[in-house]
């Protein structure tokens, strides 16, 4: 029996997985997790319990598997003998300090994104990750879609040329449904939706082209809330170890406009090439040469590595029965994190911000 995704039952025992967190996305996670064969959820965490049993009653354990166990304290979770995995959704600060708990305990963990807001705090679960041996996945999402990766490949084969000019735009209404929660909270939320939702356009887009951000010059609305809900402006990207300029005197240029406030989500990411330009559009990529009109990349160009969907959840799992290397470790977070500070910088001082001081 397989998935779409082409994870395999192993011939071993059951993954057992622990879910710390468990609002939205860690109903997300239970859905996903228990629809892979040989997967299966043991125990949950929260706070609430309204929220645990919602979770729980999202797993889909097979019939026979015992009853899922509840634990108000993440801690006690880490102390049950009857999981292999933990699967972290909790509320961002919390993410380091439930992380090196978990890999003390000596399981491996997918954490949602963002790891942390502190570089010293990335770094402390950089070296935890390499001390234990274990596995650290970060879940960014779209290093593990199909487009993307084909994306990926057109860009890193240098087919096209060098990337010459990037622009991001991509909306939400992250304001209705988080009203009164933890995300409109400047503490445990700070940088709101810049620093937690936009994270997956800006992980995507280093990953896809290997580039580095320079500078960042950035304004901000709140639109009515506690927390930033827009953000826009302009930045510089250049080749890692290379000196700058790449193309124009001072780098590549890159704009991008994230917009909390709106009324339904869209994503668009264009890269120019010297010889092509390419448009993810809702996740589905498009291009052209100049010799015909935007149109779907050409399947006979796809390589067959690049023709899976994979979500976080999937990818760990084939990652754990060695298939795959996990493509977003903990250490991937640097030119994100680096890139958002200097944002919220730039933005609450109002002046342009050298992105290699948060180096």
């Amino acid at each position: 029996m397989s998935t779409t995704s082409g994870v395999t039952a192993a011939a071993e025992k059951p993954i057992r997985f622990g879910l710390i967190g468990c609002g939205q996305l860690g109903i997300v996670h239970a859905e996903r997790l228990t629809a892979i064969p040989g997967v299966m959820v043991t125990a949950v965490s929260d706070p609430d319990a309204g929220a645990m049993e919602r979770t729980i009653a999202a797993s889909a354990n097979p019939a026979d598997s015992p009853a899922i166990v509840s634990f108000n304290d993440y801690r006690v979770l880490l102390s049950s003998e009857d999981i292999d995995a933990i699967c972290i959704s909790s509320p961002n600060p919390w993410h380091v300090e439930q992380i090196v708990a978990g890999l003390e305990r000596g399981v491996d963990i997918l954490c949602e994104k963002p790891l942390s807001m502190e570089p010293a705090q990335v770094q402390r679960v950089i070296d935890a990750t390499a001390a234990s041996g274990k596995k650290v996945m970060i879940g960014y999402q779209s290093r593990y879609r199909r487009d993307n990766r084909i994306l990926r490949r057109c860009i890193q084969s240098g087919k096209w040329g060098k990337v010459t000019s990037i622009s991001v735009f991509t909306c939400e209404d992250w304001i209705t449904p988080n009203v009164n929660t933890w995300r409109h909270d400047p503490e445990r939320c700070p940088g709101g939706f810049f620093a937690d939702a936009n994270g997956h356009q800006i992980d995507l887009l280093f990953w896809l082209t290997g580039l580095k951000p320079d500078w960042v010059r950035a304004t901000m609305q709140n639109r009515g809330t506690p927390n930033p809900m827009v953000i826009w402006g302009e930045s510089r990207l250049s080749t890692p170890g290379k000196p700058n300029p790449d193309f124009a005197p001072d780098g590549i240029p890159f704009t991008f406009m994230f917009a909390g406030h709106a009324r339904h989500w869209s994503e668009e990411i264009r890269i120019q090439t010297e010889g092509a330009d390419f448009i993810l559009h809702d996740t589905k990529l498009f291009w052209t040469d100049g010799n015909h009109a935007e149109e779907p990349f050409p399947e006979e160009l796809v390589h067959p590595d690049d023709a899976i969907n994979d979500t976080p959840d999937t990818a760990f799992v084939k990652a754990l029965r060695g298939g795959v290397e996990i493509a977003s470790p903990p250490d991937t977070v640097w030119p994100v994190l680096r890139f958002t500070l200097a944002g919220l910088a730039s933005a609450n001082e109002s002046k342009l911000i050298d992105c290699a001081q948060f180096a």
